[in-house]
C-alpha cells in the first residue's frame, strides 16, 4: 500500500475543485468572512486549516478517500451547517464527484464535534425564511411577466421606497468602510457579536417554546430529530386583471433540524473514561507489539482447549444441576445466558471502561487479554440475535456427536482463533480503526464442525431441510466469507474472523473424527464400542 502523501483518490478530481471565495477590504482591516462570501460548490474552510492524510483515514474510517477530497467535503459540510442549507441540501453531493452518504455523514459527525457551537436549528430556519421569499418573489415575478398579476401603484411605490433605502444603505455602508478606523471597526464587531448573542439566546428560547407546545415528531435524519415547522404562512390576496382574486402564499418550508439529546454529565463522565486513545491518531506502536502478546494469549487458550477436550469427564446424572435436561440443551441454554447477561451489563455505563480495554480488540492498540473477552460482546440486539440462533441450530447437533467437553473446546477455540485472524487481517491492511468483538469465530466454528463430522447430511433451518448436501454449503458458505475478506468489502461484518473461525472448526472436526478412528481400531470390533457407548450413556443419564 503506498503511503498516505502518494495515494490516490478513487473519485472523479474534476468535481472537487473549491469555490472562489469573495471579501471585501478597507484600510489595514479585513472584513471577517461569513458563509455568503463563499461558493456553496466549493464549502468554506475548516476553522483550524485543512486536515492531513492520517486526519482524513480516521475522520472517515478509510484510506480510500485522499486528503483533497477529504478536505472537500469537510468543507462544503461546514458551508451548509453555517449556512443553513444542511436542512435543504442535506448529504446529497453531485453525482460526479462520488462521494457517498455514508461518507458525507461520517464528515458531518466530525464537523459537529470540532465546532459543536453552531445552532443548526436556528441557521436552517433562517434559510428557510430567505428561501420562501426567494421563492415568493420569483411567484409574483413570473405572474407580473405572464400578465396574470399586476402591482398597485401603492405596491410599485413601497418597492421603490424599498430601493432607495437599499441604496442608501450601500453608501451609508461604502462611506463607512473608507472612513471609519480601526478602532471603530473592532467596537462595531464587538457590538455585532454581542448582538448576534442576544439574538441567539431568543431564537433558543423561542424555539423550545414551539418544541413545547409541537411534540409530534416524524423520521430521524441525519441524526436529528426532525418535526414540522411552525413558520407562520402569510397570505398575500391580490386583484387579478381577469376578475376576482389572487392568493398568493409562501410554499410551506420543510422543516428545521433539533440538536442531538445531549448526554447527562455522570454518563458522559463515564464515555471519557471508555474512551482509551484520547488522541484522533494512531498509537505509534510496533507489529510485534500488537500481535505478539495477542498471540501468546492464542497459544494459551488453544492449548486449554485441548486439555479441557482430553480430560473432561461428564458428571453423572445426580450431580446435574437440571437432571431431566438433554446435556446439549444444558450447555447451549448456559452460552446463551452468558451472552445475554454480558449484553444486559454492557449497556450500563461504569462497565464501559471494562468492556472497551478488555472485551474490544482494537488493531490501534490491542490489550492481549481482550482477545478471550471480545468473544462476549454484543452491542446490539441483531448482533446477539444471530449469534445465538445460529449457536442453537449447529450447536445442539455437535455437541451430540462429540459430547460436552469437546464442543466447549471447539467452539472457544474456534472464537479466539478467528479474533486473532481478524487482528492479523486488520493490521496487515493498516485498518487500525477498526474494533472486533462478538461470538461469530465460535460460532462460524461450530458450524464447520458439525458440517464436517457430518458431511452428507443435510442442513435444517427453522424445521425445513435445504436440498444441499452440509459439505457444499459450507464450502459455499466459506469461499463467500473468503472472497469478502480478500476484497475487503465494506459490508461491517468480521470476515476475516468468520474464515478464522471455520478453519479452527473444520481443523478440530478432522482431529475429533481421526481420534475416534484410532479409537475404533484398538478396539475389537464396531460391536464393542457401541456397546460401551451404551454403558457410557447410561452411567450419565442414570438410566436402568
Amino acid at each position: 500500500m503506498p503511503p498516505p502523501g502518494q495515494f490516490k483518490s478513487r473519485l472523479s478530481p474534476s468535481k472537487l475543485e473549491p469555490g472562489q471565495t469573495s471579501a471585501s477590504h478597507t484600510e489595514g482591516v479585513v472584513e471577517e468572512l461569513t458563509w455568503r462570501d463563499y461558493d456553496p460548490e466549493g464549502g468554506m474552510p475548516l476553522p483550524d486549516g485543512e486536515r492531513t492524510q492520517p486526519e482524513i483515514n480516521a475522520i472517515f474510517n478509510s484510506e480510500d478517500i485522499d486528503a483533497d477530497t477529504g478536505n472537500y467535503v469537510l468543507c462544503v459540510l461546514h458551508w451548509r451547517r453555517q449556512s443553513g442549507a444542511l436542512i435543504d441540501v442535506g448529504l446529497q453531493f453531485p453525482e460526479g464527484s462520488g462521494v457517498s452518504k455514508e461518507t458525507a455523514l461520517k464528515g458531518l459527525q466530525y464537523i459537529r464535534r470540532i465546532d459543536p457551537e453552531v445552532d443548526e436549528a436556528a441557521n436552517g430556519q433562517e434559510w428557510v425564511q430567505e428561501e420562501s421569499k426567494r421563492l415568493q418573489q420569483e411567484i409574483e415575478d413570473r405572474a407580473v411577466k405572464l400578465g396574470i398579476y399586476k402591482a398597485t401603484p401603492q405596491e410599485k411605490k413601497e418597492q421603490s421606497e424599498e430601493q432607495a433605502r437599499l441604496q442608501q444603505q450601500e453608501h451609508e455602508e461604502e462611506q463607512d468602510r473608507t472612513s471609519k478606523s480601526v478602532l471603530q471597526a473592532v467596537r462595531q464587531q464587538n457590538e455585532a457579536r454581542n448582538k448576534a448573542n442576544a439574538e441567539k439566546l431568543e431564537a433558543q428560547m423561542e424555539r423550545a417554546r414551539i418544541a413545547v407546545v409541537h411534540m409530534n415528531r416524524g423520521p430521524l435524519e441525519l441524526a436529528g430529530g426532525v418535526q414540522p415547522s411552525v413558520e407562520p404562512t402569510e397570505v398575500r390576496v391580490v386583484k387579478s386583471p381577469f376578475g376576482g382574486k389572487i392568493s398568493i402564499r409562501p410554499p410551506p418550508p420543510r422543516a428545521f433540524l433539533s440538536k442531538p439529546v445531549e448526554r447527562k454529565p455522570w454518563v458522559k463522565y463515564y464515555e471519557e473514561q471508555a474512551t482509551l486513545i484520547k488522541e484522533n491518531t494512531i498509537p505509534n506502536i510496533s507489529t510485534f507489539r500488537r500481535l505478539g502478546p495477542p498471540f501468546a494469549v492464542l497459544l494459551l487458550a488453544l492449548a486449554g482447549c485441548y486439555y479441557l477436550s482430553e480430560n473432561y469427564t461428564p458428571p453423572p446424572r445426580s450431580a446435574r444441576m437440571w437432571p431431566d435436561t438433554a446435556p446439549a440443551v444444558a450447555t447451549v441454554g448456559a452460552l446463551t445466558t452468558v451472552l445475554l447477561a454480558t449484553f444486559f451489563i454492557s449497556r450500563m455505563p461504569p462497565f464501559w471502561k471494562f468492556y472497551s480495554k478488555y472485551m474490544t480488540l482494537v488493531p490501534a492498540y490491542p490489550y492481549a487479554v481482550s482477545l478471550a473477552g471480545a468473544l462476549f460482546r454484543h452491542d446490539t440486539v441483531f448482533h446477539l440475535a444471530s449469534n445465538v440462533l445460529g449457536l442453537w441450530l449447529f450447536g445442539l447437533l455437535l455437541h451430540e456427536d462429540v459430547g460436552r467437553g469437546t464442543f466447549l473446546a471447539i467452539y472457544f477455540a474456534s472464537g479466539v482463533f478467528g479474533g486473532y485472524s481478524a487482528l492479523l487481517y486488520y493490521v496487515f491492511r493498516k485498518e487500525f480503526a477498526a474494533y472486533i468483538y462478538g461470538a461469530s469465530g465460535c460460532v462460524t466454528g461450530v458450524f464447520a464442525a458439525a458440517c464436517t463430522l457430518r458431511p452428507n447430511g443435510t442442513i435444517r433451518i427453522a424445521g425445513y431441510d435445504l436440498p444441499i448436501a452440509a459439505w457444499v454449503f459450507l464450502a459455499l458458505y466459506g469461499a463467500a466469507e473468503l472472497f469478502a475478506a480478500v476484497r475487503g468489502m465494506k459490508t461491517r461484518i468480521d470476515h476475516a474472523g468468520h474464515v478464522g473461525g471455520m478453519l479452527m472448526g473444520v481443523a478440530s472436526a478432522v482431529y475429533v473424527r481421526q481420534k475416534s478412528q484410532r479409537h475404533v481400531g484398538e478396539n475389537n470390533s464396531l460391536e464393542q464400542v457401541a456397546e460401551k457407548v451404551k454403558e457410557d450413556v447410561k452411567e450419565v443419564t442414570g438410566a436402568s
